[in-house]
């Protein structure tokens, strides 16, 4: 039995190293063929389902778990699975929004974060990046609401960054009265500058409750937030706990099956971002233009 075991097992592992050596094989003559045809670096990548990996710079990450990094099919690039992977700068590198403002924020950290909210030229260069996107992103999510909106008095927005979406809001609705919080304080003191009411925007960490009482806000925003949470379900929780009856919970987050920031730790789908929120009905949609996902959730009155 002994003889039998270590036969099969000598067996199985001389098999996984030939579909591995087969794959990698595989991999280099598609490349190969494709510089061959003269086919440019950035259509290399097509022999490749992108929808599970990401494409990361040598350099820039730290795997996890370790040794799970798949192969570099390029002398620059390696491709690792998604949501197995945190940044960690190595000794000597600093923080540089040169290949994009995102490369400054991907630690999740609030002095991150502060890099953007608190300079000028970082903050620039994010909302001009795509074309004005995130400004495009914050016209959709308001044109989605302009009904409940109109009908509102107090607003909040978590994770406000400098209150974008609230000045927004407020075009629709100049009577109502916005509140913010976000984990970067240059954020915040940016946020209380734009607003008449500057005191309601606090500097909060979100971990696993919101500093509110229940049914505080008619309405109540978070874009872009959830994906960065180590637990986002409590947090969902929370932001219904906080609604009024009858008011209405707007949540939006990136679509999983493309995003590629390396900040993020939830990759959500429409159907699993629907499944995330099942426990309030949501109604989940695709934003036309910026593509991300959003959810509108009816508080009701509790029984």
């Amino acid at each position: 039995m002994k003889i039998f075991t270590n036969l099969l097992r000598y067996t199985l592992n001389k098999l996984l190293l030939s579909i591995n050596y087969s794959a990698h094989l595989i991999l280099s003559k598609s490349f190969t063929a494709l510089n061959a045809r003269n086919v440019s670096r950035d259509n290399i990548w097509d022999s490749i389902n992108l929808n599970k990996f990401d494409i990361l710079p040598k350099g820039m990450y730290d795997c996890l778990p370790k040794d799970t990094c798949v192969f570099g099919p390029s002398d620059q690039f390696l491709l690792i699975k998604k949501n197995r992977y945190q940044v960690k700068l190595l000794p000597g590198q600093l923080p540089s929004s040169e290949l994009g403002v995102g490369w400054i924020t991907e630690s999740n950290t609030p002095e991150a974060y502060d890099l953007l909210w608190g300079d000028k030229n970082n903050l620039q260069q994010f909302r001009n990046e795509c074309h004005g996107i995130r400004d495009v992103l914050t016209s959709e999510i308001i044109s989605m609401v302009t009904t409940q909106l109109s009908r509102s008095s107090n607003i909040v927005d978590i994770g406000c960054g400098a209150g974008d979406l609230l000045l927004q809001a407020l075009h629709v609705n100049t009577n109502i009265i916005p509140h913010g919080l976000d984990f970067s304080p240059k954020s915040i003191e940016l946020a209380r500058t734009r607003f008449k009411n500057g005191h309601d925007f606090i500097t909060y960490t979100i971990d696993e409750s919101l500093p509110y009482d229940s049914a505080s806000f008619d309405m109540v925003f978070c874009t872009d937030v959830l994906e960065h949470l180590e637990q986002p379900k409590l947090i969902i929780d929370e932001l219904y706990r906080i609604a009024k009856p009858y008011g209405s919970v707007i949540i939006v987050v990136p679509d999983g099956r493309y995003d590629q920031f390396l900040g993020h730790l939830w990759f959500w789908s429409p159907s699993s971002f629907k499944e995330l929120l099942s426990d309030y009905d949501p109604r989940v949609s695709i934003l036309p233009q910026s593509r991300e996902l959003f959810a509108i959730i009816d508080v009701h009155p509790s029984s």
